[in-house]
C-alpha cells in the first residue's frame, strides 16, 4: 500500500473511523490522478427486477449501463484522469470506484466502519430516501446497503457490494491499480473534508445570517427529520431550520440556507476545486447532475466560493456567480452552539 494520506492513519473508534472514510472520500473531490486499473463488475440474477427508485419510482437493475443481470464484466482501465470525471461527471458504472465523492450526497446512515488487516476501511452506507439519486446506480434510494472499501492512500473504492432486502444486487472489484498523482494543495481536501462530516454530526445552533444577494424571495422550509437544526435570523425574519430539507418541495431560497448549516452534500456537485485559504475554497460545478439538486450548485455554468468554519462544519460565506453576475451570497455574521 502506497504512503499514508495527509489524514493520516484510520483510527480504531468505529464512529472516528466513519467520520474520517468520509472525510478522505469527500477529499477525493480536490484530487487528481491518472490511473490505469482492471475493474470486475457483476449484477446478480433475479427472478423479478427489484424496484430502486424509492418514492421516485420505479429503477431496476436491468436499465442501468453494464452488465445485465446475471452476466460478469472485466474492464481495463488506461488514462483515466479523476478530474475529468467530475467535470464530465461520467455515468459509467465503474467510475464511483475513482469518483467516490459522487456518493456522498445520497447518504443517509453510515451503519458501520471496520478496519481492514491491510489498512484499507470497509464503510457501509444506507441511502437517503429523499437526496439519493434514483438515476445512482451505486446508492439509489430504493437500495438496503452500499459497502465499499475505501484504500486510504488514495481514496478509491476497491471493492462495492449494493444490496436489497433479498441479497446482493451488484458488485464490483478494483484491482491492478497503478496511480500518477497530480500536484494538489492539500487545503481544498481539508475543507471539503469539514463539509462532509456535518453529515455525521449532531448540533443545535443559531445564527445571524446576512443574505447578500438571493434570487429567489420565497423562504418557505419544509424540513425533513434531522439531528441537526439551526435557527437563522435574516431580512426575512426568523426560521429554524433542520440540516435536511425534501428537495422537491422546499424553495431553493430555504434550501440554501439549510445547506449553510450542512454543508456535506455540496461536495458530489463540485467538479474544479482549488483553495483560497486555509479554510476556503473555489470550485466549478459538475455537468448534468440529476435530481435532487444542490441549492449552491444548481448549474455547471456557476462558480462557487464557499468559506467553512472548522469548528462546526457551518458555511461561514458561500457564493454562487455567473462570469459576469452574483446570483447568491450568504455571510453569516454570527454563529452560537
Amino acid at each position: 500500500m502506497a504512503a499514508p494520506h495527509w489524514l493520516g492513519e484510520p483510527p480504531r473508534d468505529s464512529e472516528e473511523l466513519a467520520a474520517w472514510a468520509l472525510s478522505r472520500i469527500a477529499a477525493t473531490a480536490a484530487e487528481d490522478a491518472r490511473v490505469e486499473a482492471t475493474v470486475e463488475l457483476a449484477y446478480a440474477p433475479r427472478d423479478a427486477e427489484p424496484d430502486l427508485g424509492g418514492r421516485y419510482g420505479p429503477r431496476p437493475v436491468a436499465e442501468r449501463p453494464g452488465p445485465r443481470p446475471g452476466e460478469a464484466q472485466t474492464i481495463r482501465l488506461t488514462g483515466v484522469s479523476t478530474r475529468m470525471l467530475r467535470e464530465e461527471d461520467s455515468d459509467e458504472p465503474w467510475a464511483m470506484l475513482l469518483d467516490p465523492a459522487r456518493l456522498v450526497r445520497g447518504i443517509g446512515e453510515v451503519l458501520s466502519a471496520r478496519r481492514t488487516e491491510d489498512g484499507a476501511v470497509d464503510l457501509t452506507l444506507a441511502p437517503h430516501p429523499l437526496f439519493a439519486s434514483p438515476e445512482d446506480p451505486w446508492l439509489p434510494p430504493g437500495a438496503r446497503t452500499l459497502t465499499v472499501r475505501v484504500d486510504p492512500a488514495t481514496g478509491f473504492l476497491t471493492a462495492a457490494e449494493l444490496t436489497d432486502a433479498h441479497g446482493t444486487l451488484a458488485t464490483a472489484r478494483l484491482t491492478d491499480l497503478h496511480t500518477e498523482a497530480a500536484p494538489s494543495s492539500p487545503e481544498a481536501g481539508r475543507t471539503l473534508a469539514r463539509m462532509a462530516r456535518t453529515l455525521l454530526e449532531p448540533a443545535r445552533l443559531r445564527a445571524e445570517v446576512r443574505v447578500e444577494a438571493e434570487t429567489h424571495e420565497d423562504l418557505m422550509f419544509t424540513p425533513a427529520p434531522s439531528e441537526r437544526s439551526w435557527t437563522a435570523t435574516c431580512a426575512a425574519g426568523t426560521l429554524t431550520l433542520t440540516g435536511d430539507y425534501e428537495p422537491d418541495r422546499t424553495s431553493p431560497a430555504a434550501a440554501r440556507l439549510a445547506e449553510l448549516l450542512t454543508p456535506a452534500r455540496i461536495v458530489s456537485h463540485l467538479a474544479h476545486v482549488t483553495p483560497t485559504s486555509p479554510t476556503s475554497l473555489t470550485a466549478t460545478v459538475r455537468p448534468l447532475r440529476t435530481f435532487p439538486f444542490s441549492a449552491w450548485a444548481p448549474d455547471d455554468g456557476l462558480t462557487c466560493h464557499f468559506t467553512v468554519d472548522p469548528t462546526t462544519g457551518v458555511l461561514l460565506n458561500a457564493e454562487a456567480m455567473t462570469d459576469d453576475r452574483l446570483l447568491f451570497h450568504h455571510t453569516v455574521t454570527a454563529l452560537h452552539a
